[in-house]
């Protein structure tokens, strides 16, 4: 199996490694789908971990399908869709019974630390009973990723140990995914203020779009007196680190209110002062905690009812064979604004196939309905078109260039009828799938897919079309993506377009996904772009 495997500080690599097997009767096989990366695995890369030896795979996060169970596996079945714990717990031993997962004397953050971890095709699960949970049907996986782990760290780490209490204020130090995780579960508890602090200008205003009350830059001058100011001098009720480096700390200390509360989230490398020569009198409580994914049960019925949204976090996907990019991707956030990325594995794929032959209408099942974030920073909401949308779908071609029109299964026309928009919206799920992109408070739709099978299944035709003012900002390169990935679950082995010669741009957009100018011999104005699917 391919799996991500820890060289040393600084160095790892994407390679084949053994399947793992059953080594105890508590123990579940999972075959992974969908996977991300954490800060702790830079921590891992710089050496902060010894306990992460080299040979380790890393990861601890995941989603998958239960492949085999051991015999004393009684909650879970083979083909089980399962959310991956980062924390693997007996249950029984004396922290389990005290809710301290994380301490479990035979389990704890053993997942890509001192047992092989998720980011692999496949990966062992030990106290399988106790460590996994079963996904809801019809629940959103890429959603359900950041459930494993930077979720419930947010929570329990962040807001349940810094006591965030209503009409309270909040700081949090760090607007990396852990801190507006914090942000997005301090919400919870109705704080009046929340105040987050970081040097990265798109991160604050990602921030400010999550719900925090107010931003400062951390690039600025003396940013204890700006967060006093905002407290009225007094401080912050609670604040929580989450950054881990001596010098975020150290404000920490400077900016809670007297009787408040520190709440460690950072994984601390290095040693960090504590100023006790002026805190010994402030009444004020520090905490520390390694996650304990006790509140993953209650986080799960909180998304599944729509109280918060945790794939609001995610801005990158890559495939497993493109890890590399992905870490490349996620430790260089300043430079290309990655929250959370998703890496996927075959078995995504796989499994999105099953569901649409099994239901014969994919959008029914809105197994294809997602958010994508374009590399500009516009959110996408990519759903499967509906009958009602007839009249959006007129709005939007008035806003279309004539040239864009021309689509090789609409027939080449120039204008949009009637008609034709009744056809585009009570399509045959089976042979034909239309995705609508809508983007804004609004819900403005921006952008329009389609996707058509020839009668083998083996080849589909793709047309994409953006709104005009919505050009330029990575949306038919997402759509694309979406619309590909759509294809090859549903075993189909070439995707192809047909584009101007003239649309250099267009044609540029889908050499970088992979795909391959041929010459298209009813036309020579044309060009046929063709990609094969069967390639990583």
């Amino acid at each position: 199996m391919k799996a991500l495997v820890y060289e040393g500080p600084g160095r790892k690599s994407l390679m084949e490694r053994p399947m793992p097997v059953i080594a105890a009767a508590t123990d579940a096989i999972v075959r992974v789908t969908r996977t991300t990366i954490c800060g702790t695995d830079l921590h891992i890369l710089k050496g902060d971990v010894p306990t992460c030896t080299p040979g380790r795979i890393l990861g601890h996060e995941g989603v998958g399908i239960v492949e085999e169970t051991g015999a004393g596996v009684t909650q879970f079945t083979r083909g089980d869709r399962v959310l991956i714990s980062c924390i693997s717990s007996c249950g029984k031993c004396e922290y389990c019974r005290r809710g301290m997962y994380s301490h479990c004397t035979t389990g704890g953050w053993i997942l890509g630390n001192t047992i092989d971890g998720t980011q692999a095709e496949y990966v062992r699960i030990p106290h399988a009973d106790t460590s996994l949970y079963p996904i809801p049907e019809g629940a959103d996986e890429e959603a359900l990723v950041m459930l494993s782990d930077i979720l419930p760290t947010g929570f329990e780490c962040g807001v349940l140990n810094g006591k965030v209490q209503p009409g309270g204020s909040v700081a949090i130090v760090g607007a990396g995914p852990i801190g507006l995780a914090a942000l997005l579960t301090a919400q919870f508890y109705s704080p009046a203020e929340i105040v987050m602090v970081d040097l990265d200008e798109n991160r604050l205003s990602v921030a400010t779009r999550f719900g925090a009350t107010k931003t400062i830059s951390a690039g600025g001058k003396d940013v204890a007196r700006q967060v006093l100011a905002l407290t009225g001098g007094k401080g912050a009720d609670t604040v929580i680190e989450a950054v881990g480096i001596p010098a975020t700390f150290e404000l920490c200390q400077e900016i809670v209110a007297p009787g408040g509360i520190i709440a460690n989230i950072g994984v601390h490398g290095v040693k960090a002062d504590l100023h006790l020569e002026r805190l010994w009198s402030q009444n004020i409580a520090i905490t520390t905690r390694l996650v304990d994914t006790v509140t993953i049960p209650m986080l799960l019925k909180t998304v599944r009812a729509g109280k918060i949204d945790p794939k609001k976090l995610i801005t990158h996907r890559f495939a497993l064979d493109r890890i590399a990019d992905a870490y490349e991707t996620f430790s260089n956030a300043a430079n290309t604004q990655a929250l959370k990325v998703i890496i996927e594995t075959d078995a995504a794929g796989t499994l999105s196939a099953k569901t649409v032959e099994e239901t014969g209408t994919p959008a029914a099942a809105d197994v294809w309905s997602c958010d994508l974030a374009t590399r500009t920073g516009l959110v996408l909401h990519v759903r499967p078109v509906r009958p009602e949308d007839e009249a959006p779908l007129a709005d939007f071609f008035t806003h279309v260039a004539p040239e864009d029109l021309r689509f090789r299964f609409l027939g080449g026309v120039r204008e949009v009828s009637h008609e034709r928009l009744v056809a585009m919206t009570r399509v045959d799920h089976r042979t034909t799938e239309n995705f609508l992109a809508f983007a804004g408070e609004g819900r403005t739709m921006v952008a329009t897919a389609m996707v058509a099978f020839d009668p083998s299944m083996e080849k589909a035709e793709v047309a994409i079309s953006v709104r005009r003012e919505d050009k330029h900002k990575g949306v038919a390169w997402e759509m694309l993506r979406h619309v590909a990935r759509y294809a090859q679950a549903r075993g189909a082995a070439y995707l192809e377009s047909v584009e101007s010669r003239e649309n250099h741009e267009a044609i540029e957009l889908e050499r970088e996904q992979g795909f391959v100018a041929v010459p298209y011999d009813e036309d020579p104005t044309l060009v046929l772009i063709r990609k094969d699917l069967r390639r990583p």
